[in-house]
């Protein structure tokens, strides 16, 4: 079926990742095929491979395009056979690294130079006179924190730099119709990161089995399995290992989920030439495109708050990532004047997230219990001035305990910003506080190390 060349390529296990919900994918879009592959092909799909790569310590390109011929239908074999062999072939320009070196003005030469000095400066209004009043002796411009000739911190090259250096290039852009390319690029970009995450989530829910550790529950060790494992894997009974029996994984259920983002005065100020708001837009736009296939809601505060999307409302995802990704170059005067029309700012901007979090509470917890109830909460975590709680803050709390005491799962993006010393007198008590409630962060810094935590998180619900 392939020929002596494919037949020496080596993938590793990851690869399944990949392959499996493609294939399905495509053989679903096909026209040719009659009998749409359901859920239940990707399982046995996997269940073919995953002794074959025991076996052999790597998938191979045979036994790949195998699981994808033998689980399809009789009648659809042959369409099988091309849509696997169009993906095994073309794999390495799916999923080949972005270039660094292009010239011009996309987003793939965006980087900056290595002299460049970069500030904390505002871009916002309202609460500047508080921070700053709270800080006399601090000195550069604006009274905020100067950096110079500071590395990229925790990113290598590749899309989360690209991300980050098209974002800077987007917001400087005045020229429209070139900053419009740019926003395409860049959505282009975290689309793209939103699929690998469906890919591995896909993956991760139709998986049935894996491989026992030792102190789990024996009882969930499924006997027939192991069996057949231990035989593919020709052990003989002293050289059987405790990750050759193979256990249940737990159901899946289906998913609601509402995002919560903050668009307050705080979340524009910038560092390294982005602020939180884009710092969240680079996470949360993948993280909704790769769950896309759950039931979802996003609602933004600042002293008000505005529901996009409530859970039971039909919408497309995608024009709204692109509203999203629009925010990356506005202002918070500008922010102001798409919601309300108005630019006066005297009831704008504020940190109030009280009725958002309640929204999402009161969405939540009438979503069916059958269901996995998430939140993911992306700001600042400016809450609070130091060393006060008004009996808002307090009760914001409180609905957020109630949130994990009802069995929501609640998951934290954090700017970058919020570690800063300028704004850790005002951070670090919420972001202690929310963690002793039992609330899962991460740091959206590297939009893919943030997806790397999401979805390891999302795999133990």
């Amino acid at each position: 079926m392939a020929d002596v060349k494919n037949s020496l390529i080596e993938y590793p296990f990851a690869f399944a990742n990949y392959f499996i919900p493609e294939f399905v994918e495509r053989m679903r879009r096909n026209r040719e095929v009659i009998e749409k592959p359901s859920p239940r092909q990707s399982i046995n799909m996997g269940r073919i491979l995953l002794p074959s790569y025991m076996r052999d310590g790597c998938l191979k390109f045979e036994s790949l395009l195998n699981a994808a011929v033998i689980t399809s239908q009789v009648d659809n074999q042959k369409i099988a056979e091309k849509v696997a062999l169009d993906i095994l072939t073309h794999a390495a320009d799916e999923e080949e690294d972005p270039q660094e070196d292009l010239e011009g003005d996309q987003l793939l030469s965006l980087l900056s130079k290595k002299t460049q000095e970069v500030y904390v400066t505002p871009m916002a209004k309202g609460l500047e006179p508080n921070i700053v009043n709270d800080h006399p002796d601090a000195e550069g411009p604006e009274q905020f924190i100067k950096f110079k000739n500071k590395p990229d911190i925790g990113v290598g090259p590749g899309e989360d730099r690209i991300l980050k250096y098209g974002t800077k290039a987007m917001k400087e852009e005045r020229d429209e119709r070139m900053r419009r390319l740019l926003a395409h690029l860049l959505k282009e970009r975290l689309l793209k990161l939103g699929r690998e995450l469906e890919r591995k989530d896909d993956w991760s829910r139709v998986a049935s089995v894996r491989p026992y550790q030792p102190g789990e529950d024996t009882e969930a060790i499924d006997e027939d399995r192991s069996i057949e494992n231990i035989i593919d894997l020709g052990r003989r009974v002293d050289e059987i290992r405790p990750d050759d029996f193979m256990m249940l994984k737990r159901k899946k259920k289906n998913r609601n989920i509402v995002y919560i983002q903050d668009i307050s005065n705080t979340m524009f100020y910038d560092y390294e030439g982005i602020n939180s708001v884009n710092y969240s837009i680079l996470s949360l736009v993948p993280l909704m495109w790769g769950l896309r296939a759950d039931n979802w809601g996003l609602i933004l505060y600042e002293s008000n708050s505005h529901v996009i999307k409530e859970l039971s409302d039909e919408m497309d995802m995608e024009p709204v990532l692109e509203q999203l990704i629009d925010m990356v170059t506005m202002t918070t005067t500008q922010m102001e004047f798409r919601f309300r029309g108005t630019v006066d700012g005297s009831t704008w901007g504020g940190t109030v997230p009280g009725k958002s979090i309640r929204w999402a509470y009161d969405q939540l917890t009438e979503a069916s219990e059958r269901s996995d109830r998430i939140c993911f909460y992306f700001s600042d975590f400016v809450l609070t001035d130091p060393g006060k709680e008004t009996m808002e803050t307090k009760q914001n709390y409180e609905m957020i305990e109630d949130m994990v005491n009802d069995g929501v799962r609640v998951f934290a993006g954090i700017s970058p910003l919020a570690h800063k010393d300028i704004f850790r007198p005002y951070t670090a008590s919420a972001i202690n506080r929310l963690r002793k409630l039992g609330v899962m962060m991460a740091d959206t810094y590297v939009p893919s190390e943030f997806l790397e935590k999401a979805h390891a998180w999302l795999d133990e619900i």
